[in-house]
Formats: structure tokens, C-alpha cells, sequence
């Protein structure tokens, strides 16, 4: 469940919590490894928009400053879908299901 929180705290390094929380667990059993690396595999996936939005904002920001709110949105966006998806895979694992993110690019297996 830490795993799948991890992004809500630390949006750009939530894969570090979840890294080190795959590294510990994976062997306890093959529920805590599932849950591990889906939490792993979407904060990596979300590193390539947060990367986008934040290019986007500076990028703006030095050319347009006044249309790098556009950026700010993104990022926004980002974080809210990460909320949305962490409280979720929280939520299925407290239930014991064993959840899976939907657009997710599987780097650990």
C-alpha cells in the first residue's frame, strides 16, 4: 500500500519509495511483489508526462511567460492522475484484489 502511495507525497520521485519497497518485499510473497512493481511500473510511466509538462512550462516560461500556466496545468493534471490511480491501487490491495494499473508501460516484471 506504501508503494501505491508513494506518488501522492513525492511527485516526481515516487518511484523511489516504490523501488525500495519492490527491493525489500518482492521475495515476502508474490501479492506484495504484484503490488510492488504495478506501483513501480506507474510511477516510471508517469516520470516521461511530469518530464513533458515540466519542458513545457520552462520552455513557455522563457519564450511566452505569460502562457506558461499551460504547463502548471499539465503538471497539475499529472499529479491529480496519480492521486487518483495510487488511492486506487491502495484501495484494491487493502481488499485484497490484485490490482493493475491501466496505462502503465510494465518495466519490472
Amino acid at each position: 500500500m506504501i508503494a501505491h502511495l508513494s506518488g501522492i507525497i513525492m511527485a516526481c520521485l515516487g518511484w523511489l519509495p516504490a523501488l525500495i519497497v519492490f527491493q525489500v518485499k518482492k521475495t515476502h510473497s508474490a501479492y506484495v511483489r504484484h503490488h510492488a512493481s504495478e506501483a513501480l511500473n506507474f510511477q516510471l510511466t508517469l516520470l516521461i508526462p511530469y518530464a513533458l509538462s515540466w519542458i513545457v512550462f520552462l520552455g513557455l516560461g522563457v519564450f511566452y511567460p505569460d502562457q506558461s500556466w499551460i504547463g502548471s496545468v499539465l503538471i497539475a493534471v499529472f499529479w491529480a492522475v496519480a492521486i487518483l490511480f495510487g488511492v486506487l491501487g491502495s484501495l484494491g490491495a487493502n481488499k485484497g484484489a490484485w490490482y493493475r494499473y491501466p496505462v502503465v508501460i510494465r518495466l519490472v516484471k
